[in-house]
């Protein structure tokens, strides 16, 4: 499987992404925003970033005074303190960080209670876990199983990134299935947070098909910017993202 993952990303390049971007860079002003909002300081912590892709989200940690290193499958930047290991098998010591972040990664894990309980020996009581992950509890959920159902796509490849391109293991994730993985994993209180623009992703994912006419697309973004704060603030599971702060407690 992880031999599968560093061939994926090596052909596609460019699927290393989230929404706070990741590709080129990182968009700090929303990732500190999101951070603001749900509580999150990072001055003075040890953070580890598990899945780091080219580990741009540590421009961002360091800003804010925190201690950065990186994990993933694949060395993709110089420069950035990181290991090449496995995200469920981390070479490091028990309560070794303060925080982990896993941006965009977690739907990839083969075995997502097996990440959550090794995040949970690694945090030190009182650290948390910031999570950032597609949410399928939606209408692009339903289109989802039936694309893998009766639209040619293999169980678990169908996202709406990338123009409905096939991913590498796209589980399916909804806000309930992951507070039950890190209660698994030995997590109790989580928080939660919808991307108010990505409404249109996660109720009308045909807005991202490749086959959808740009003046069609761009009249309902439009639309769908204007209502989706909205939206996320009564349902928060419309969204095609949730970013989660769980906390390890004592």
């Amino acid at each position: 499987m992880n031999q599968r993952f560093r061939e994926y990303y090596r052909v596609n390049p460019d699927m290393v992404s989230s929404p706070f971007g990741g590709v080129d860079g990182i968009h700090r002003e929303m990732m500190l925003k999101v951070f603001e909002l749900l509580g999150i300081e990072l001055n003075h912590r040890r953070v580890l970033d598990v899945g780091c892709g080219r580990g741009y989200a540590g421009d961002v940690v360091t800003e804010c005074g925190g201690d950065y290193f990186g994990a993933d499958l694949v060395a993709s930047r110089t420069g950035v303190r990181m290991v090449v290991a496995d995200g469920s098998e981390l070479p490091f010591a028990d309560a070794t960080f303060d925080a982990v972040l896993c941006i965009d990664v977690f739907e990839h894990f083969p075995d997502p209670v097996a990440a959550a309980r090794e995040f949970h020996r690694l945090v030190r009581p009182g650290g948390f876990v910031f999570v950032s992950a597609p949410n399928y509890g939606n209408v692009a959920g339903l289109v989802k199983k039936a694309c893998e159902t009766f639209g040619g796509y293999e169980k678990d490849t169908w996202a709406p990134f990338g123009g409905w391109k096939a991913q590498e293991l796209e589980q399916f994730v909804t806000g309930r299935r992951l507070r039950r993985v890190f209660r698994a994993g030995g997590f109790r209180r989580a928080r939660v947070l919808a991307h108010p623009f990505e409404v249109d992703g996660g109720l009308f994912p045909w807005i991202a098909h490749p086959a959808m006419p740009d003046s069609i697309r761009f009249r309902l973004q439009r639309g769908f910017a204007a209502i989706g704060p909205w939206v996320a603030r009564v349902w928060p599971g419309a969204s095609l993202h949730l970013f989660w702060r769980i906390d390890r407690g004592g």
